[in-house]
């Protein structure tokens, strides 16, 4: 299987690209044994007509870099979380295949986003780490499917911290944030826990 980096590319500059080559080098060690890091900002080199505007920079590989490719970036809107236990979900490493997720999206139409939660604790969403408000701090789950770039540059900054986060603790946050490569941490564009749909 294939894994997958993402990559924000803003007007010419990789963003976070040190955490994204950290992430892509654990991962080609810790499955495939291969000890010689790669910098990302090093090998991949951002065409022309990529050099103004937010771009995605999808980079597939499993030993070695396969694929590089980019798109325009499209923000998806999320207004509606459903929260959904789904034990069944293992994604430790950013697999390219994300078939679980859309599926997962796909059988709750209701939602524009779905809270993963396992054996009742908070996970991620299909699209990104979460943070939540309780009115003093922003608290991220310390059991995520994947430990995203951006949660880790936030760690790394004290801006978030780790706590369990049970499905039963919902009602002691106040806001929710959606945080990965393209989203930041952001109050503006915070949801209101209230709204989350069980």
């Amino acid at each position: 299987m294939k894994l997958l980096e993402t990559i924000q590319v803003s007007d010419g500059k990789m963003l976070n690209i040190a955490y994204h080559s950290a992430r892509f080098n654990r991962a080609r060690e810790e499955l495939f044994e291969v000890i010689t890091e790669i910098h990302l900002e090093k090998i991949i080199g951002i065409p022309s007509q990529f050099k103004q505007g937010l771009f995605r920079c999808r980079v597939i590989y499993d030993e070695r870099i396969e694929e590089v490719s980019f798109t325009p970036y499209q923000y998806k809107d999320v207004k509606k979380l459903k929260v959904v236990e789904a034990p069944h979900i293992s994604y430790h490493y950013k697999w390219a295949d994300r078939k679980e997720f859309s599926d997962l999206l796909t059988l709750h139409p209701e939602a524009d986003e779905i809270l993963i939660a396992q054996n009742g604790l908070l996970t991620d969403c299909t699209i990104a780490n979460l943070a939540f408000w309780n009115g003093k701090s922003w608290i991220t789950p310390s059991s995520p499917l994947l430990k995203g770039t951006r949660r880790q540059q936030l760690l790394d900054q004290k801006l978030i911290t780790e706590n369990e986060i049970k499905i039963s603790d919902l009602k002691k946050y106040k806001k929710v944030c959606l945080i990965n490569t393209f989203r930041e941490l952001d109050p503006e564009n915070s949801i209101d826990c209230k709204g989350i749909i069980y």
